[in-house]
């Protein structure tokens, strides 16, 4: 039997990659699983089962709580150390979702005598600038600056000492694998890519009739969250120079929903772009396959979006659904090997040239090619990694 405490900074509802991994780990009934995590809710607990306990807290953020996050951000979640000793249990295991959940994982080994698993979801401190406004002028452009570089200098100090008492190292593509290594001087780091588990049903939501449009519209579909280094602004531009029946449709959730909608007003595309709604993972793809392509693009923001592996490119391909994806690392290792969409650089002209290429073209090769992908990409083909790490 295995322990295993999950520390998570953040809710649990939006992780998906967090989902999947505390489902594989409860499929062993020998497990224990308790998930610390922040800012839950009651329907927390339908999301797994009965030998998965969640313990929420929620944060008192006050002065000094926003000081240390825009300083020495490692140690703002370290009050997961008194919850994870207050349960009593002698944890085997303890799960470090990101390094801002590092360091109480790695106290708490010492204290518990447990080993540590360390999952880095990205290159965390690359997306530090994500943290601060994009377009700040005076002494507050000088100011963030300066913080971003310190936080940066000081969490890379931080995180390499930290990683001396880190048992497996898990990241989530082969880019961010080979840069860590490089960076770390380490070896042995295992990737877990964020693939979707397998569709257990055909189920679509016909999004034709729920935004009233044509039959003959041709639905490129953005899902997922909406924030910077997504391409967000970019995708909308380029459809000034789509033809009249490619429409764009945006589902999803984030703190540019209302800058988006304001600027599909501005740019006069309130006729070819559309708003839903985020909805619950457990239905997501049901829309997903109601869309004629999918689309995913990032941009070059920081580090981390230049090695990230989107989710969303594979939902799409679990849903037999080509797709057009920004020229990244992590994207052209699957085009290479499947072609199931179009590869583009981030220019409204070369997107929207994309989308009409598509919506011109036969599409069954490329959603024969989804299928064929599908069966590699998807989650079940990696949980022997996640039972491996607890054996």
């Amino acid at each position: 039997m295995s322990n295993i405490a999950i520390l998570l900074n953040g809710d649990i509802i939006n992780d998906s990659r967090v989902i999947r991994i505390i489902r594989t780990f409860s499929k062993d009934p020998k497990n224990n699983i308790d998930l610390f995590y922040i800012d839950g809710t009651d329907s927390d607990k339908k999301l797994f089962s009965e030998n998965v306990r969640l313990y929420s807290i929620q944060r008192d953020i006050n002065f000094k709580t926003q000081v240390i996050r825009h300083s020495f951000f490692y140690n703002e979640f370290m009050f997961f150390i008194k919850e994870v000793l207050s349960t009593k249990i002698n944890y085997d295991y303890i799960y470090a979702n990101d390094l801002p959940c590092l360091k109480p994982a790695v106290k708490l080994k010492k204290l518990l005598c447990a080993k540590v698993i360390y999952d880095s979801h990205e290159i965390y401190l690359e997306t530090i600038n994500q943290f601060f406004p994009v377009r700040s002028s005076g002494i507050k452009k000088y100011i963030f600056k300066f913080l971003i570089s310190f936080m940066r200098n000081a969490g890379e100090i931080a995180e390499k000492k930290l990683l001396q008492d880190v048992d497996s190292f898990i990241t989530v593509g082969l880019g961010l694998k080979l840069y860590f290594e490089k960076k770390y001087k380490t070896k042995n780091i295992q990737v877990l890519m964020n693939f979707p588990s397998r569709p257990t049903s055909n189920k679509r939501v016909d999004i034709h009739a729920i935004l009233h449009l044509d039959r003959s519209d041709f639905i490129v579909l953005y899902q997922g969250v909406l924030n910077l280094g997504r391409g967000l602004f970019t995708m909308i531009e380029s459809m000034k120079y789509t033809k009249a029946n490619i429409k764009l449709v945006v589902l999803g959730y984030g703190t540019l929903k209302n800058t988006l909608q304001e600027f599909v007003v501005s740019e006069n595309l309130s006729d070819k772009v559309f708003f839903m709604e985020k909805v619950d993972s457990s239905v997501l793809l049901e829309y997903t396959r109601s869309a004629n392509c999918g689309i995913s693009l990032l941009e070059p923001f920081n580090l981390s979006c230049k090695f990230a592996a989107p989710n969303k490119l594979f939902e799409y391909i679990n849903s037999s659904l080509p797709v057009i994806a920004t020229n990244t690392f992590e994207s052209n290792l699957v085009f290479k090997k499947y072609e199931v969409g179009l590869l583009v650089e981030n220019e409204p002209i070369n997107i929207a040239k994309a989308m009409d290429k598509l919506s011109e073209s036969n599409l069954s090769p490329y959603i024969e090619n989804c299928n064929e992908a599908a069966k590699e990409y998807h989650w079940e083909n990696q949980e022997n990694i996640l039972f491996n790490l607890v054996k």
